[in-house]
């Protein structure tokens, strides 16, 4: 048997996968960026409205795609998630883990509540969705492929973002752990380390001058990145040209943690 062509590794063709989050931002941008590999999605997304709408898109651009309820703080909407899903398209093959929640707040001044809410959703969330996808695969004898969104704040200082970045630390540990204790069953687990990326949840933050000259300075593209840079280390990720590759965490910042 030959090797298949450079292109060929990357088809999605006849894989599905389940992006959390995938309604706006990062997470669309990685659902569009699998489906125009062949992947069938289950955007899934607590916003009806942006989960229907990127959906809808898809659709539009001759994609398979459906948008299914999720909380990822609740293990019961996790588990009909994912029934929907396999209800729908059959076995999934890649979770992207994206779902998840910034706050620039000095460390002193976090209440409480906040910090209970961004551990729930970016740390607590993301490891209920990793596992109870795993323990289907595991059960059902089958490979497959977990995607965390990280972030380059899990790995160096990120001032003012002290419980995020810890958060983003934990997936990066949840990632490399997992991997190993799950390489036996034929699961991988990778993560994505973004740099500051042009979103709706990070609009107020890059258009405050002063934090932007900041992050101009700290990186050494000099700019933040679009949601679309992303797509392409995901699309990698879940597709067959990364089958030796787990534990990684792939950043995708513009050179910021290699200074």
């Amino acid at each position: 048997m030959t090797d298949p062509s450079p292109r060929l590794l990357f088809d999605l063709q006849g894989r599905v996968a389940v992006v959390t989050g995938g309604g706006r931002g990062i997470g669309r941008a990685i659902a569009e960026g699998l489906s125009a590999w062949g992947a069938r999605l289950v955007i899934a997304e607590i916003d009806r409205r942006t989960g229907e709408a990127a959906a809808e898109a898809i659709r539009e651009s001759g994609g398979d795609a459906i948008r299914v309820p999720v909380d990822v703080t609740d293990p019961r909407s996790i588990s009909s998630m994912l029934d929907r899903a396999e209800a729908e398209f059959g076995a999934v093959d890649i979770l992207v883990n994206n779902a998840g929640m910034s706050q620039r707040t000095p460390a002193e001044e976090y209440s409480d509540p906040d910090l209970d809410r961004i551990i729930a959703l970016n740390l607590s969330g993301l490891y209920r969705c990793m596992r109870e996808t795993a323990r289907r695969w595991i059960a059902q004898k089958r490979p497959g492929k977990i995607i965390n969104l990280a972030s380059f704040a899990g790995v160096v200082a990120d001032p003012l973002s002290a419980p995020y970045a810890a958060t983003k630390g934990g997936v990066v540990q949840l990632t490399r752990t997992c991997a190993v204790e799950w390489a036996r069953h034929g699961i991988l687990v990778n993560a994505i380390g973004p740099g500051y990326t042009r979103t709706e949840m990070t609009a107020a933050t890059l258009d405050n001058p002063e934090t932007e000259a900041v992050i101009r300075s700290k990186t050494p593209l000099g700019r933040a990145a679009t949601p679309a840079e992303m797509a392409g280390a995901a699309v990698f990720l879940s597709s067959s040209a990364s089958d030796y590759v787990t534990g990684h965490i792939l950043m995708v910042d513009g050179g910021w943690t290699a200074v």
